[in-house]
Parts: C-alpha cells; structure tokens; sequence
C-alpha cells in the first residue's frame, strides 16, 4: 500500500516506517477532535495494520498542537442516542484493536482529552511532549466516559487517580502522567518526539514477534486472573516455539483472552 491517506478519509494520515503504520490524526482546526466517520476510518486503518504482514506494529500521533479532543460535540447531538452509541461502539473497538493487536506506540504530541486519554492507556508505550496535558471532561457534561475507559485506567494507574480524572476532571500535566504512569517518557517538542516513536519502533520490529506479542498479551491480561489460571496461560506463550505456524498461534493465542 502507498502511503496516500485517500483510502481512510481526509483527516487520516498513514505511512509506513520501521515496519510501523505510522497513523496522524490530521483534523487540527478542530483540535483533531474526531468525528464518527473519522473514527470508522481510523478503525479501518488500525484493522490495515494488525492484518498486514509487512507492518509490526502501530504509531499513532497528531498533527497541530492536539493529539486529539475526543469526540466532536458539534457534530454528534449527545441527544441523539442513537448517533451516540454509534460512535461509543467504534471507540470501544478501536481500543480493543490496540489492546489485544501488534506492539502500538502513542505519541502524544498535544493535548489529549476524551479519546486522546482512552488511546494512550491502551497503547504500549506512551512518550509525550512537555507542554500537554491529559483530561476527561465528561463530567462537565453530564456523560459516562463509557467504551471501556473505566476498565483499563483502573488498571493502568489505579483506583484513586482514575476517579481523580474522572468523577472530578482533573487536569494532568506531562509530568503527573509520568509520575502516575499514565505516560512512559517525556520529550521537548514534537521533532524529539517521532524520533524517540521511530526509535523505539527500530527497537521493536528486530526483535522475535511471536515473543514479542505474545508477552503484550499475557501482560495485558494476566494480572486479574488467579496465579494458577494465569500459569496456565504463560504456559502457553511460552511454548510458542513447538508451534510451526507462529501467526496462527498468535491468532490462537489471543483468543483465549477475548
């Protein structure tokens, strides 16, 4: 594939680099916040990358000063139900996308709200620039920051910062999303920023893939389990190497976490 974006819409940027779809979301006069349509051809730029065998994994980032907004209030009637649930069930599947797919890395090159937050707690590795921030004002408006949020900032940075964020719309610096968890890295501004992305992608795509996706499967999904039942399931990825076909183990194997 080349790397014209025309094939996922008009504020979706895609390249490949280091074996990663490199993915901007290119909507900067409205802050990247994103729209439903915008959102199905992100899923569909996602699901090009977990299914193409040329690319190892995902980086997703900004154009502008935001990474994104969230959802675009102006363009979906929050009393529009139907158009709520709508946009709510793709968000939800992009998330799933990148919790259960290849390696992603987040690069977070402006603020994030909303959706902005939802990305980088599900992504892999997250490296922002200095000068954002991350938060969730759903609050403010009376909506439950549904699709799956609540279920992945609980584990990522605990009980009392998710209600922080959530039930009282806390602001977070650069430097809170470290401290927390929230983020892995800090960097100056946005040239450091793809770089240090492009670096760790390098990093990524030379090592064992099998053993690479198989360890972000066990890590994403062991921790809630039992110790003998979670075992069992290290086990598995483990013994990748008596499986002949590596990507139809893979496939197996994420199966039995979905």
């Amino acid at each position: 594939m080349s790397s014209e974006n025309k094939e996922f819409g008009e504020f979706i940027e895609f390249s490949i680099k280091k074996k990663f779809g490199i993915i901007n979301l290119n909507r900067v006069h409205r802050g990247n916040a994103i729209t439903t349509e915008m959102a199905k051809n992100l899923k569909k730029a996602i699901e090009f990358c977990q299914s193409s065998e040329k690319i190892r994994g995902i980086i997703l980032t900004g154009n502008g000063v935001s990474f994104t907004t969230g959802m675009d209030i102006n363009e979906i009637d929050g009393s529009d139900k139907t158009a709520v649930k709508d946009y709510e069930k793709t968000a939800a599947s992009i998330q799933e996308l990148f919790y259960y797919g290849k390696p992603v890395i987040c690069a977070i090159n402006g603020k994030a709200m909303g959706d902005g937050v939802a990305y980088t707690l599900c992504s892999d590795y997250r490296i922002a620039v200095r000068d954002c921030f991350f938060m969730m004002p759903e609050i403010n408006l009376g909506v439950f920051p549904g699709t799956g949020i609540i279920v992945l900032m609980t584990r990522v940075i605990g009980i009392p910062w998710t209600k922080k964020i959530l039930m009282f719309a806390e602001k977070i610096s650069a430097e809170k999303a470290l401290e927390i968890g929230l983020i892995d890295q800090i960097v100056e501004n946005q040239e450091e920023l793809m770089k240090v992305a492009l670096d760790k992608a390098k990093f990524l795509f030379t090592k064992n893939q099998t053993v690479l996706n198989a360890i972000k499967l066990c890590s994403n999904h062991l921790g809630d389990k039992a110790y003998n039942a979670a075992y069992e399931l290290e086990k598995i990825g483990s013994a990748w190497y008596e499986y002949e076909d590596k990507e139809q183990y893979i496939k197996n194997f994420r199966k039995k976490f979905c």
